[in-house]
């Protein structure tokens, strides 16, 4: 789940002084790196976890060290901004100073184990833990449980009047969301990834507020500049919020016959190198596969017709990712939904009659 990387040093001559820490005498304890795996970032597990480990390993030094920054980078490296790497820089370490990091010099953040507020913070840390792992036992449990059964309708006759069938509203499932291609599910979806994560509510309610914007003809590129400052993980979230990955897709029975599109034909497509422009494959939006790209002014964009135009595309040795199928694809209007289900039920396979 999660691996920190620390290292103890004697401290140099001069390096740590007295107006930095309360007593600088001792090892010097180094944060190098935290990394989480995937399914368990954006919950704010990291501070706590450092926290945690910082307790147990501090004894005997007189300070605590870091350098906030970037330990892990995107697979497309070159399209990170500066102005992306100086936000992230600040995000990492206002998360360091959650759990008692301050300032020092030249980047570098101190922790001072000798003093009380260190403590204090992993006693808060430690409570938000416990009611987030609460509030998932709740979610958790209203999960499993099944619905009561719905009471009959009352006679018309024992109300003197016509019978009305009173049924209650639907409970909406985000988990059900997943894997959609309509766009009449991109704010659900958001919102149980928002629920679910504990990124910056000012963050969310911009990732909330755009995607509530979004219409077919909408450029999503246009989105990745009034987006980029967000949380990484929030960031790939509201991709996947706004297209389709090409896994979910039934592209077979249109590329046997593109005149089945009809509305489809004009669905806009995303991906990173969709006409082998470039040396490497093709790859799709948010969390398609681990090489997946963010939104950006770079990805090209084209309809679902000129995709099943380019042979060279679907070709064996083509540009398309094996693991994404190297494209995504904006969300279905209902129109567009209903026709993608229609002509998947009549490519369905039939048994003969005999």
């Amino acid at each position: 789940m999660a691996a920190l990387k620390m290292v103890t040093m004697p401290v140099s001559s001069g390096w740590v002084t007295a107006e930095a820490i309360e007593c600088p005498v001792g090892d010097l304890l180094i944060l190098d790196r935290v990394f989480l795996d995937k399914p368990w970032r954006g919950f704010g597990l990291g501070p706590i976890l450092a926290a945690e480990t910082i307790r147990r390993l501090s004894g005997g030094c007189c300070a605590v060290a870091a350098e906030p920054g970037m330990a892990e980078w995107p697979d497309n490296r070159e399209e990170v901004s500066e102005s992306y790497r100086q936000q992230a820089r600040r995000k990492i370490a206002a998360l360091w100073e959650s759990i008692g990091f301050t300032p020092f010099r030249n980047g570098v953040y101190l922790l001072d184990p000798a003093l009380r507020q260190p403590g204090e913070l992993l006693t808060q840390k430690r409570n938000e833990l416990l009611q987030l792992a609460q509030a998932y036992r709740s979610q958790a449990t209203a999960l499993t449980t099944l619905p009561e059964p719905e009471p009959e309708p009352t006679p018309a006759a024992a109300r003197g009047g016509r019978a009305v069938n009173r049924q209650l509203p639907a409970r909406e499932d985000w988990l059900e969301t997943i894997g959609s291609v309509r766009a009449q599910d991109t704010l659900l979806y958001l919102q149980g990834r928002c629920q679910q994560a504990g990124w910056d509510s000012g963050d969310k309610r911009t990732a909330l507020a755009l995607a509530a914007e979004v219409t077919s003809e909408t450029d999503l590129r246009e989105l990745g500049a009034q987006i980029q400052d967000v949380h990484f993980g929030l960031h790939k979230a509201f991709a996947d919020a706004i297209t389709f990955s090409a896994d979910s897709f039934d592209v077979g029975p249109f590329r046997a016959d593109p005149s089945r599109l009809g509305p489809l034909a004009g669905v806009w497509v995303y991906g990173s190198n969709l006409h082998g422009m470039y040396t490497g494959r093709s790859h799709g939006v948010g969390d398609a596969c681990q090489h997946a790209r963010l939104l950006s002014a770079r990805l090209e964009r084209i309809s679902l017709a000129q995709l099943l135009s380019l042979e060279e595309f679907w070709q064996w040795n083509g540009p398309m990712c094996s693991f994404c199928s190297g494209w995504s694809g904006q969300r279905l209007t209902e129109e567009q939904y209903t026709h993608y289900l229609r002509v998947r039920a009549n490519n369905s396979p039939r048994t003969a009659a005999p």
